[in-house]
């Protein structure tokens, strides 16, 4: 599996709800949501790559566990390639807006994210938006 897939997995979902705090089943393939932004990358990782990444010790997927993974030298990405590369992990801290936020880079400067109540799982612009870290699921054993 590459990062086209990942991106092409995350495609499927574009419209579905976006719900703060969703608890999405990462092992049931036709799980449609609702989606937080960290259920929804962690779901897709793992339909994707059958790797289970983002997760709390707990096992629940939280942005704070995307930004360590990504913190981690042999995930990170520099941003400047994340945006050209499908699959990357774009991952926001929370000092920016009050929340984190992580999103799936669609390689040509997009995202595909669970946004926001406001617009649920879309296409948005990666680049120009604030983001502190990215990473790269398809490493992963």
């Amino acid at each position: 599996m590459t990062g086209d897939n990942l991106v092409q997995c995350a495609s499927r979902h574009i419209g579905e709800v976006y719900q703060l705090g969703a608890a999405a089943e990462l092992e049931n393939p036709d799980y449609a949501g609702p989606w937080d932004c960290a259920d929804f990358v962690s779901w897709c990782v793992y339909q994707t790559f059958g790797v289970k990444l983002g997760l709390t010790a707990a096992g629940h997927p939280y942005t704070g566990a995307w930004i360590k993974w990504a913190e981690d030298p042999d995930h990170a990405l520099p941003l400047e390639d994340a945006y050209q590369t499908p699959g990357a992990i774009l991952v926001r801290r929370a000092h920016h807006y009050g929340a984190g936020h992580v999103a799936i880079s669609d390689g040509r400067d997009g995202t595909i994210e669970a946004r926001g109540q406001r617009y649920g799982v879309v296409r948005a612009k990666g680049r120009g938006r604030v983001w502190d870290l990215a990473g790269l699921p398809a490493a992963e054993p």
